[in-house]
């Protein structure tokens, strides 16, 4: 009697093979997210407490709980930003024009969130032609009156947590402004805030549970993940919103959009395998489901922090962003769980995934 030959042991190693890769993969495409030092959730929040005297033809906000001031004037009001030395950084004309000085090292020192003032990218020297002292070359960098930077003053620029007692008060801060050629000083602190509550850890697992069960089902499997895309992909959209609308945020297009890049890839890898039927069954049901969980991995990779961290810097409100990503994680982990336990899935009720001919058995049944 011909020996019938089994997948399992192959179809494990390749479940084994196509997660390394794929992970490697993801890895290496939201590396440069970390580089870029993009918003992401943290313990820090910058607040504003004064601006001192009283300037109503401007308003300063922080964007992305401590990573940028924002400055919005009126029109016909014109606002200088000094850099760090106190040469002339940037300015908003009375038209609304924003220029950069290129020769300041601010722009240098700004472009990275640890460059510089003791941080872990400190910058020691700056390209020939800029200096403090340096005549200013002013660059257009935007219209409408708005700017927004990255400013090493209003964030925490060491590695070590700070000690903070019960107000929280990590650092005071202040940020010379000059205003229809009048000197104005914004102040405010720099808060370091507790972790919260992990409800959204144990979401995430009640999904995994789910997910994992329901996944050992072809359709079911494909269609999780193509939802977990669908979420991810708005959340993204949601950052995208957020995103700081000047050139001089240090966040370059690829970190901009490469969550809903990823979120892309997945939802298209999940959706070609719902809808191409004609496919192979290992490309459906393994290797596509597979490429969908490796870059919603590489989604979910900065956004981690969301799950204990209390600032969530988003359009949406903190719960939907920290149910979202749960969701994702759920999803992704569940699925990864039923691939492993089970690399093809079970056929749907009354059918069959038996593609062998021939007859199935050499005993006849018994009368």
């Amino acid at each position: 009697m011909e020996s019938v030959v089994t997948w399992q042991f192959p179809r494990r190693s390749l479940v084994a093979i196509c997660l390394g890769t794929l992970s490697f993969l993801a890895f290496i495409l939201t590396a440069p997210v970390a580089a870029a030092e993009a918003v992401r959730p943290s313990n820090f929040e910058s607040v504003i407490s004064e601006i001192d005297p009283p300037a109503p033809q401007i308003q300063v906000q922080v964007l992305g709980g401590d990573s940028y001031l924002q400055v919005t004037a009126q029109p016909g009001a014109t606002v200088q930003i000094p850099g760090y030395d106190g040469e002339p950084y940037l300015r908003i004309s009375a038209n609304g024009k924003v220029e950069q000085n290129r020769r300041s090292p601010a722009v240098i020192l700004n472009s990275t969130r640890g460059s510089g003032m003791g941080g872990s990218g400190g910058i020691t020297a700056f390209p020939s032609g800029v200096s403090s002292k340096a005549p200013p070359d002013w660059q257009l960098v935007g219209s409408g009156g708005k700017v927004a930077w990255h400013d090493h003053r209003i964030h925490w620029m060491v590695s070590d947590p700070p000690v903070v007692d019960g107000s929280r008060v990590a650092q005071d801060w202040l940020v010379p402004l000059t205003v229809n050629n009048q000197q104005v000083t914004v102040t405010g602190q720099l808060l370091y805030l507790g972790n919260t509550f992990p409800w959204s850890g144990l979401l995430a697992v009640v999904c995994a549970v789910l997910a994992a069960f329901l996944a050992r089902r072809g359709a079911a499997r494909l269609m999780l993940l193509f939802g977990a895309s669908v979420c991810a992909a708005a959340l993204s959209l949601g950052g995208i919103l957020d995103t700081v609308p000047a050139i001089q945020s240090s966040q370059p297009l690829t970190t901009t959009w490469l969550p809903l890049l990823l979120a892309g890839i997945a939802a298209g890898a999940a959706g070609l395998a719902l809808l191409a039927h004609r496919l192979s069954e290992q490309l459906r049901m393994l290797i596509l489901p597979l490429v969908s969980v490796a870059t919603l991995a590489g989604w979910v990779a900065p956004r981690v922090g969301l799950i204990w961290m209390p600032v969530v810097p988003s359009v949406f409100l903190g719960w939907i962003e920290r149910g979202g990503t749960a969701l994702v994680i759920g999803i992704i982990s569940g699925v990864t769980i039923a691939i492993l336990v089970r690399p093809l899935p079970s056929p749907q009720p009354g059918g069959s995934t038996d593609k062998s001919s021939g007859p199935q058995s050499a005993i006849p049944p018994k009368s």
